[in-house]
Order: structure tokens, then C-alpha cells, then sequence
């Protein structure tokens, strides 16, 4: 496998990385080499897909070994990373991925991954090979930044969007690491809002028992307003912004809020509170958005209602898509959000044509 040719896809065995893996092989790209510490597990995605050994080759590789994550890099042209949490991550993989003149797709890294990044990004990007970063191409952050885009673009007077996002789903320890730990300033703001231009604190309320066409059931809705919503206003102009956190179950929602007050660090109580949450009303996912135009009072005149039995598939679709994005040619060189930089009408569109969700524009 020559390394110019290579898409490197880091725990690309995971519950997010095997699903990339196998929508890369269906567009035809490759040769995949799928990286992580357990070689045994890393070939389970070329046998499920029935791939062979010119398609898919497995490199063992650890995130805490520079030799062995320079070793991967360097076989690579692109480094798609689906290893985590993010917030141990951060700027690892990436750097090796520059190291190795390699482009990068992470399904998670958000603020803190590219503040790290960003002297580095533009050093490379302004240069004859500028390299190519992108983050957050996931469901969250990555697709909730991505779907409002579209509704926006086709309102002639967009003044005001609420976002509800999340449901019931299992908990990877990777993933219950990032839930635990993405709370901070760096990550967004609880209670707050988005008005006229800048956060406002201590705005919204959390709410109970409320009925979305996202869900189904009714669910507790916590306000959160996360830096890619702040960012999504600003690029959009958008008057005002709530944002909020879906829990579709009470476990996860009483254990993680029992878990950050104490600040605690051990994230199997989550993982076993949401499989509580799972086993009681089963795995949902979803993220609805209501815009209004002109008065933001009264009925919202559009909006996007979006459904999926599994938000890792979610992810996965979108580090994938971000990935061909990237393989093509269309993304600009630097550092930037997977929201920033892709297409949201086409990225609509290959979502529709992927069916791992059911997304309603009105």
C-alpha cells in the first residue's frame, strides 16, 4: 500500500470508525487502513464488508505511542480519526497526520482541539501543499451546525432558530467521556441564549415532558448553547439562537448531573445509566429545528425534523462524507468545522441517499 494512496482511518473499529470504513469502501475509496490497538478487532470491518486484503489492511497503532502513530501517518494521504474521547485527543492525530504531509478528518475535535491547531493549520495552509483540517464532523457537533444552514439559506428573513438535539443511545467509553467532560466555557454556555448579536446568560429554563416531532416520547430539553450554535449565528446573522440538550431517558440525565457536581472523573456510571435508559425505552436518535421568519413570535414558518435509530451511524456518515469532500478536492485548505466548510444542501441531500436517518424539511 503506497503511502500516497492510503486513507488511514484511526479506531477505525469503533462503533463510529467501522461505520466510516464501510461507507468509504461503498464510494469506492481507498485503500483503507484501519489503525487501533487491537489488530484482531481492526479487521472486523474489511470481513463484515466482505473486502480483501488490497481494499482494507489493518496496522496496529496506539495513540500513546508517537513512533507507531508516525508510523500510520506516514502511510497515509489522509487520516481520518474516529478515536477518542476528543478531549484526550485533542491536537495528537492531527499533528502526526501534518507531520506526514497527510490531509485530516475528525469525527469529534471541537474548540479546544482547534485552538491547538490553528498556528499550525495556517502555517501549512499557506504553503504551495496546504493541508487540509477538519473537525467536528459528526452529528453533534458537525450535522447540528449543517442542517439550520439549509433552512436559513431558504428564508428570504431568518430571525430566530430553537434546536433541540439528542435522545437515548449507549454509551461507548470514548463517547462518555466526551459527554462528561464538554461542559466547560470552551465547549458552550448552560442557560444561555443567543440575542441580538451576543450570549446572554442565565436566559432559558430547563423544560420537562415536552412533545417534539423528533422524538417519540416526550422529553426533558436542558439549554446549552454550544459554541458551533454561536458560531452557526454569527455566520448566519440570526437574531436570536436557543439551543438545547435533548435527554430521552432520566438516568443518564440524574447520573451525569450527579457526576459533574461531585467533579468526578469515572465515566462507568454514565455508560451504566444510559444502558438503563436503553434498555427501558430503547435507542433513539434525533435533532429538530424551527426558524421563524420576520417576528420571531408565534408558529415558526420552517423547519427540519430529523430521526435515527443510531447517532454513531450519524457520525460516521458525516466523517465519511467529509472525507470525500476532502479527497475531492472541495475543502479549502487550514483549519475549519466540518458546518463551515461543506455543502449544506448537497450534504442534505447525501444524507437522504445514505438512509441511516429520516430528515423532514418543511
Amino acid at each position: 500500500m503506497r503511502r500516497e494512496s492510503a486513507i488511514g482511518v484511526l479506531g477505525g473499529y469503533g462503533a463510529v470508525g467501522a461505520a466510516v470504513v464501510r461507507r468509504l469502501l461503498a464510494a469506492g475509496a481507498g485503500p483503507i487502513l484501519v489503525a487501533g490497538r487491537d489488530p484482531a478487532r481492526a479487521r472486523e470491518p474489511a470481513r463484515r464488508t466482505g473486502a480483501n486484503d488490497a481494499e482494507v489492511e489493518v496496522l496496529r497503532t496506539d495513540l500513546d505511542d508517537p513512533d507507531s502513530l508516525g508510523a500510520f501517518a506516514d502511510r497515509c494521504r489522509l487520516v481520518v480519526n474516529c478515536a477518542g474521547p476528543s478531549y484526550r485527543v485533542l491536537d495528537t492525530v492531527a499533528r502526526a497526520a501534518l507531520r506526514a504531509g497527510a490531509d485530516y478528518v475528525d469525527a469529534a475535535g471541537d474548540d479546544p482541539a482547534a485552538a491547538r491547531l490553528r498556528d499550525v493549520g495556517e502555517e501549512h495552509a499557506g504553503r504551495e501543499d496546504g493541508r487540509i483540517l477538519v473537525l467536528s464532523a459528526g452529528a453533534l457537533p458537525g450535522l447540528s451546525g449543517l442542517i439550520p444552514r439549509v433552512l436559513v439559506a431558504r428564508a428570504e428573513r431568518p430571525v430566530r432558530l430553537d434546536a433541540h438535539l439528542g435522545g437515548v443511545a449507549p454509551l461507548t467509553p470514548a463517547a462518555a467521556g466526551d459527554v462528561l467532560l464538554s461542559h466547560g466555557p470552551e465547549h458552550g454556555v448552560p442557560s444561555a441564549a443567543w440575542r441580538g448579536g451576543e450570549v446572554c446568560e442565565r436566559v432559558l429554563p430547563p423544560l420537562r415532558g415536552i412533545g417534539l416531532e423528533a422524538f417519540p416520547r416526550p422529553v426533558g430539553a436542558f439549554p446549552f448553547l454550544s459554541t458551533e450554535a454561536v458560531r452557526l449565528a454569527r455566520a448566519t446573522g440570526l437574531e436570536e439562537v436557543n439551543w438545547y440538550t435533548v435527554f430521552g431517558g432520566e438516568r443518564l440525565a440524574e447520573e451525569l448531573a450527579l457526576t459533574r457536581a461531585l467533579e468526578g472523573t469515572d465515566t462507568a456510571p454514565l455508560i451504566a445509566a444510559a444502558a438503563e435508559d436503553v434498555a427501558r425505552l430503547g435507542s433513539w436518535y434525533g435533532q429538530e429545528f424551527r426558524l421563524w421568519e420576520g417576528p420571531a413570535e408565534g408558529s415558526p414558518s420552517r423547519s427540519a425534523v430529523l430521526r435515527a435509530e443510531d447517532s454513531y451511524e450519524l457520525s460516521a456518515f458525516l466523517a465519511a462524507e467529509a472525507a470525500l469532500r476532502v479527497l475531492e478536492g472541495s475543502v479549502r485548505p487550514g483549519v475549519s468545522f466540518a458546518a463551515d466548510v461543506l455543502d449544506p444542501e448537497a450534504t442534505v441531500r447525501a444524507l437522504a441517499a445514505d438512509g441511516c436517518a429520516e430528515l423532514t424539511l418543511t
